[in-house]
């Protein structure tokens, strides 16, 4: 089986990146994949949310999608809460778009089958020799340092709560699958393991880290052997891992655009090929690190 996979496209509302999504699209139809996964942060906008899986589906093969923290931004105009976007939209617009949302449905194929979550952060990545008091954390600002889910994330959940409820729901998920599946695909937004996460020793980035992902979800993925990948994006830094029985990836692109507007190079090194042979997964030519290193950067 292979697999086109790509997160964090981050499109613009403004209609100016519709260069870099038909990219995007055309990388993905010359890999040829039999699955193509999108791992969340399409755009905070639902409609944009929509206009870009739209122009993403891929005809004749399944197209997956799991939501990130950018895609369940409150939007307050539309009276579109963030556990209303995550639990309802999100599903509806990639129904309406030939996507299958994985929080709300595995997607199975005979003996292998692909679970997905949104995933969260319970700061157990964060750094505890840097002595940052917890409440730092639950508050989301550090010396003037704010992650911005704070201002956007309108759901009552703590942190911990989110990534605890989203943890059972991964494994209920697992418990459910057909006996006929040996081979598992996880797909999600935050990271499943602290080794995916780039540390720089310094302030800001090693607060941000904090929010990249949960100890937790990998604990769960290590506990089932017939989970065999992860592919998971959030960070901007692309990594790759093995753990135990599995491989992890991520596969970000990020908020990095060339100056000319020619995307090329840049998806070539975003769209990664995985090739998945029984329990072997290959993944080809795989870019790691800050692809949109040196590129202007856009909000």
């Amino acid at each position: 089986m292979r697999i086109a996979a790509i997160s964090d496209i981050h499109v613009r509302p403004d209609g100016s990146d519709e260069p870099l999504v038909a990219e995007i699209r055309e990388r993905v139809e010359e890999i040829a994949p039999d699955i193509f996964v999108i791992a969340g942060d399409i755009s905070d906008h639902s409609k944009v949310l929509s206009e870009t899986l739209r122009s993403l589906h891929i005809e004749d093969i399944p197209c997956l999608y799991v939501a990130g923290n950018h895609d369940i931004w409150f939007e307050e105009k539309a009276g579109l809460s963030s556990l209303r976007k995550y639990s309802h939209l999100v599903g509806e617009i990639c129904n309406r778009n030939g996507f299958i949302h994985l929080p709300d449905q595995s997607y199975i194929d005979g003996k292998l089958a692909f679970v997905g979550s949104i995933g969260w952060s319970d700061y157990t990545f964060r750094r505890p020799e840097l002595e940052i008091p917890e409440e730092r954390y639950e508050e989301k600002e550090y010396q003037g340092a704010v992650w911005y889910d704070v201002f956007n994330i309108d759901w009552e959940f703590t942190d911990r709560e989110a990534t605890n409820l989203f943890n059972r729901k991964l494994v209920y998920d697992l418990s459910i699958l057909p006996d006929e599946v040996t081979r598992v695909v996880y797909v999600s937004h935050h990271l499943p393991f602290k080794e995916l996460t780039l540390y720089k020793d310094r302030l800001p980035w090693d607060f941000f880290s904090a929010y990249m992902g949960s100890t937790k979800t990998g604990e769960i993925l290590l506990s089932d052997e017939r989970v065999i990948l992860s592919i998971s994006g959030h960070s901007h830094v692309r990594n790759r891992i093995e753990k135990e029985h599995l491989t992890a990836i991520s596969v970000p692109l990020g908020y990095g655009r060339p100056q000319d507007n020619d995307f090329t190079g840049l998806v070539r090194q975003a769209v990664a090929e995985i090739v998945i042979d029984n329990r072997d997964v290959r993944i080809p030519d795989f870019v790691e690190g800050d692809i949109c290193r040196g590129l202007p950067y856009v909000r």
